[in-house]
């Protein structure tokens, strides 16, 4: 049988209901204040991964269109130099047909 002094023993050793209880709720307070500290901190890195975004987009649409200006200014002299390439090519050949003459 047990005795009254087995129980004292075991109540030493083990944990009743009511400790039990205050530890899970003690834990439960522990991990909310963490869960909301986790909470709040995503938010705040969200925040700023949309600010970085919104920066970075606007960086890109300002190369983007500086190539895209590169580009046709681009086409446009590589079309003047071949007008050009033509009208030197044109002149070469008449310098050279007057030193012939001379």
């Amino acid at each position: 049988m047990i005795t009254n002094a087995d129980i004292v023993k075991l109540k030493k050793v083990f944990v009743t209901k009511q400790e039990l209880k205050i530890e899970i709720d003690r834990a439960n307070s522990y991990t909310e204040k963490l869960f909301m500290s986790l909470s709040k901190d995503l938010l705040e890195f969200k925040k700023e991964m949309v600010d970085f975004r919104n920066r970075t987009d606007k960086a890109l649409d300002w190369l983007v269109g500086a190539f895209k200006k590169f580009d046709e200014e681009h086409i446009i002299l590589s079309a003047r130099y071949s007008t050009i390439n033509k009208i030197i090519d044109n002149h070469e050949n008449r310098i050279t047909s007057l030193e012939k003459r001379n």
